[in-house]
């Protein structure tokens, strides 16, 4: 049977605001809501005038208040200074009229400064401007008045009426002067001189009361004279100004007024009528914010009641809410669609529903009471819907408990969606991807797709293969991709060698569309390690055999010169022996000369010495050992260098050698060594053709590991850091007509001594190189040299 409606679900459910037909507010409500507003406003806005009214008076009142004082305040000022100028004037006509003596005038200056404590000093002064008559606090008769009070004077001469003036003291403090003329039958015969202090003045010129309320100030041109006190009023105080009778136009008063109390600190009524504006203003707002709050409510439901119906015609996935009985209390269209049952065959019903399968009734049933003790998970379940035909589809169904405004769960929440074609999409999917994973992983090249740029990249596929050789990251595909040349259209391809690994890949790389839609880079990266190696094995057997065929050539001409030389060096020697045994028998020709019988000596033992250089080049090439002996390094550099200097001399070059003298012999065979030595030193004199320091070292001295080191030091244009690991190699050179054999014998005649022949750069300013090699040194053992035995003896 079905359930009825709990009246809590139905409140929850059916629960909506007042809205007409078309989703409006009624009109009642709305010109209603302005009535409140409106006479508030009015009493808000009447308060508020009021209020800025009574302000507006008392602040008139206020001005007009302080104008009063100030205008009574100088008028007590002038009146001041009006009765000094007069009893000053009456005493001037006493004087003039001698009527008085000068003791009474005294007397009648110092009645007038108790009075007016301001009145500092009073003199009578003659026509000549010399004090007369000295008042109290003032200098003896007949000084001289100071040369500041002469244009005073001057001008009290000039008018023969009182002048006042403003005069600095020799104190430099300011002061106020009074000039009076005294007249004798209208003939100026003195001036009554009267200086005033201006603060005096004013603090006994103004009531306390008055000095309490404003400050005053006495102000010639914008300078300060004096001030009644010390205190500061406000800085935005009001300044009033005003001429005072008896003084000059420049001199004014000032008067600027302290904070009064207002009469609105008094003034009950001010008080209730801001009280009641304040009052009607909070409540004003109170209501404002209350009203707006219902209106944006009224708002917001009526908003979330068009969007709900909106999203729920225009879903396709089915809502239906369920109590917590499992009775079903609303569906949505989509829902009804696509189940194929009406919302009325659903509203109201209980567990088994209309659309469960008969025969997994059991399977679903399990499933609601899982839903209703809140057991299910929000990842969702599967399940099979039938529709009053019978036909059956896949569904996926999403459960989320329903909550009233109180906090309390009345329901669930149930989404349904037709997952029958998404899951045939799905494993049609997954099969192509099982195959094309397959494909990809059996094979032998390394294949990788990357996204992004460095070092943000993104490893979205890798096979087997790509695994095994790099691992898991993008480090492996951006090494190889570094090293490919830019290619066309986004393709690159070539073949590099992986630093990490040493092996050598045939890649080929291009930009891709992935299947979310981004451009990604696709590599295909074919192992050809076996193949280079391979083929550089074989460049290397033909390099092998081309070099062994070249030294084999190079070995048949050695011995075929050697041979052939061998003959026209024996006659050479020969001849030259027969000669010198002639002339030495022939002693009674005098006309031979002693040069002649050197050279003959020379010839044949150069003779001698090239037959022998022969005999070593064919040990040489037989790989027989040196015939080493006991030789003095000095000697062996000496007869290079001799060879050596012929071509120096041309060029303009030095070769300067230093021996070490505490050297012992060395254990070599001189002719080969010579040789060395000769052939470093020539290729010297060559690199030197453009050096500006035109000089060659060549130094001899022991090592610490009991060897002996001949240097080779030229300042000239050195070898290239590029040719420094093939400069031994055979047939390398550096010249245009060089054959690249020299510094390969070299090397290899002094490793037949057990030395080494080493090439570093100069470090001088001037540049070159420098050429290292060590010989061992002769032992008690060593057969010693003797320069009469015959070089040909050495021979194999």
């Amino acid at each position: 049977m079905p359930a009825t409606p709990s009246k809590d679900f139905s409140a929850l459910i059916y629960r909506a605001p007042a809205f007409d037909a078309l989703g409006r507010t009624p009109a009642r409500r709305r010109s209603a809501s302005w009535l409140p507003f409106v006479a508030i406003a009015a009493l808000v806005a009447f308060s508020a005038a009021l209020f800025v009214a009574i302000v507006t008076e008392d602040r008139q009142l206020q001005r007009e208040a302080r104008q009063r004082d100030f205008d009574s305040a100088a008028q007590q000022l002038g009146a001041r200074l009006g009765s000094l100028t007069e009893a000053l004037s009456a005493t001037a006509l006493e004087l003039g009229a001698e009527t008085i003596s000068d003791r009474r005038f005294v007397s009648i200056v110092g009645d007038l400064g108790t009075a007016k404590p301001e009145l500092k000093r009073v003199d009578r002064v003659d026509a000549a401007g010399r004090i007369v008559s000295p008042g109290p606090g003032s200098p003896t008769a007949g000084v001289q008045v100071d040369a500041g009070y002469q244009p005073l004077l001057a001008k009290a001469r000039l008018s023969s009426t009182p002048q006042w003036d403003k005069l600095t003291a020799s104190s430099g403090e300011p002061q106020l002067a009074l000039a009076v003329p005294i007249l004798r039958d209208r003939q100026l015969v003195g001036v009554v001189l009267a200086r005033i202090d201006p603060r005096g003045l004013l603090i006994n010129g103004l009531t306390a009361e008055t000095r309490q309320r404003y400050q005053f100030r006495l102000v010639s041109q914008g300078n300060e004279l004096a001030t009644s006190g010390s205190e500061a009023p406000p800085p935005n105080a009001s300044i009033y100004a005003a001429t005072l009778a008896p003084l000059p136009p420049g001199i004014q008063l000032e008067a600027r007024a302290f904070r009064l109390p207002s009469r609105l600190t008094g003034s009950a009524l001010v008080w209730v009528v801001g009280v009641l504006a304040v009052a009607v203003g909070a409540a004003l707002a109170a209501l404002l914010r209350y009203t707006t709050q219902l209106l944006r409510a009224d708002r917001v439901l009526q908003a979330e009641t068009s969007l709900r119906s909106a999203m729920e015609n225009s879903l396709a996935t089915g809502l239906s809410v369920v109590d917590s009985l499992g009775v079903i209390r609303y569906v949505n269209k989509a829902f009804a669609q696509m189940s194929g049952w009406s919302d009325a065959e659903l509203v109201g019903r209980g567990a088994p529903y209309p659309y469960w399968p008969p025969d997994q009734a059991h399977e679903h049933a399990a499933q609601l009471e899982r839903m209703l003790e809140g057991k299910i998970d929000a990842a969702g379940f599967e399940a099979r819907v039938q529709r009053p035909d019978g036909s059956r589809f896949d569904a996926r169904m999403y459960v989320s408990p329903l909550v009233d405004d109180a906090g309390v769960q009345i329901g669930w929440v149930t989404s349904m969606t037709d997952i029958t074609e998404p899951r045939r999409i799905r494993d049609a999917l997954a099969a192509a991807h099982d195959r094309f994973t397959t494909v990809l992983e059996s094979l032998d090249d390394v294949v990788s797709v990357v996204a992004g740029e460095i070092p943000d990249t993104e490893l979205l596929f890798a096979n087997r293969a790509y695994r095994e050789a790099f691992g898991s990251d993008t480090a492996g595909h951006t090494r190889l991709a570094a090293q490919l040349p830019a290619g066309t259209s986004g393709e690159q391809a070539g073949e590099v060698q992986d630093a990490v690994s040493s092996r050598w890949y045939d890649v080929r790389m291009r930009e891709i569309r992935w299947v979310d839609g981004r451009a990604v880079r696709l590599q295909i990266a074919t192992d050809i390690t076996l193949r280079k190696a391979t083929a550089e094995i074989v460049r290397q057997q033909e390099e092998k055999v081309q070099l062994t065929s070249r030294l084999m050539t190079m070995g048949e001409m050695a011995s075929s010169l050697a041979h052939e030389l061998n003959q026209p060096l024996t006659a050479i020697s020969n001849y030259s022996e027969g000669a010198l045994a002639r002339l030495r028998r022939d002693t009674s020709n005098a006309s031979i000369s002693p040069e002649v019988m050197t050279a003959l000596e020379k010839a044949s033992t150069q003779a001698q010495r090239a037959g022998n250089i022969i005999r070593r080049i064919r040990e040489f090439v037989k790989r027989s050992e040196p015939r080493r002996r006991a030789t003095p390094a000095a000697r062996i550099i000496e007869d290079a260098v001799g060879f050596a200097e012929i071509d120096a001399r041309k060029k303009g070059i030095r070769i300067i050698t230093r021996v070490d003298p505490s050297l012992t012999p060395l254990d070599v065979d001189p002719i080969l060594i010579e040789q060395v030595l000769l052939n470093l030193l020539k290729n010297a004199l060559e690199a030197m053709d453009y050096a500006t320091l035109r000089q060659i070292d060549v130094d001899a001295r022991a090592t610490a590991d009991g060897m002996a080191q001949i240097t080779v030091t030229d300042r000239g244009t050195g070898i290239p850091a590029a040719h420094l690991a093939s400069l031994f190699q055979p047939f390398f050179s550096t010249k245009r007509e060089g054959m690249g054999m020299g510094l390969n014998i070299c090397r290899s005649l002094i490793e037949f001594h057990q030395g080494r022949l080493m090439v570093e750069p100069n470090p001088e300013p001037h540049g070159g190189t420098i050429m290292r090699f060590t010989l061992p040194l002769a032992t008690s053992d060593s057969r010693p040299h003797n320069s009469d035995v015959s070089d040909g003896d050495t021979s194999v």
